[in-house]
């Protein structure tokens, strides 16, 4: 009796992470920028950040949109994540879609089976959870090679000139100060630089 709570007992504290994971081929997708669609259903208010911060490790560049995909992207990712409750919030699943037009090119879930049962790594945070599932996405992908496939710029100016353009471009269209038609134009400008 003592042994069949014992296995028990274990197979609920180390209920199993499932990872799925499709990467992402860089021989075949040149992908140095990725648009992601925000997900307004997603209670994970980090969520969209980690992603983010995830393909700038890699050297691609993102920004987040709301409605209808602006023209300038080729890639764009699309998400959903899940919290749970048991004594606190947990992710418990997640998934992300990368598309090229309206074409899946990758995929990744992270999944706690059984809602994490009783393994104390339940608790962990999002990005913990999701740093590896996005490298899995991403392996090959770096930014010495992303960079390889962005168009030369011009000696007019350098990536992080074009970089902080974009991030000034955002703020002056999160202020009112521009159109959406002024926005996309001026920025689907400086991407194709």
């Amino acid at each position: 009796m003592k042994q069949v709570f014992l296995v028990l007992l274990l197979a609920s504290v180390s209920a199993c992470t499932s990872v799925k994971v499709s990467s992402l081929n860089p021989q075949e997708y040149k992908v140095h920028h990725i648009c992601i669609e925000e997900n307004p259903k997603v209670i994970v208010e980090e969520f969209p950040g980690i992603i983010e911060q995830g393909l700038h490790r890699h050297g691609i560049t993102s920004e987040v949109y709301e409605g209808e995909r602006p023209q300038h992207c080729e890639y764009y990712l699309t998400y959903t994540a899940f919290k749970t409750w048991d004594i606190g919030m947990y992710l418990h699943h997640a998934e992300l879609h990368l598309f090229e037009d309206r074409k899946k090119v990758a995929y990744a879930e992270y999944h706690l089976n059984g809602k994490g049962g009783l393994a104390l790594n339940k608790w962990a945070s999002v990005e913990s959870k999701m740093n590896p599932v996005i490298d899995e996405l991403l392996a090959g992908y770096s930014p010495e090679i992303v960079d390889a496939y962005r168009k030369p710029v011009s000696d007019s100016g350098s990536s992080d000139d074009i970089t902080e353009e974009l991030e000034k471009l955002k703020m002056w269209h999160s202020r009112g100060l521009i159109t959406d038609e002024e926005y996309s134009t001026k920025k689907k400008e400086l991407l194709e630089r």
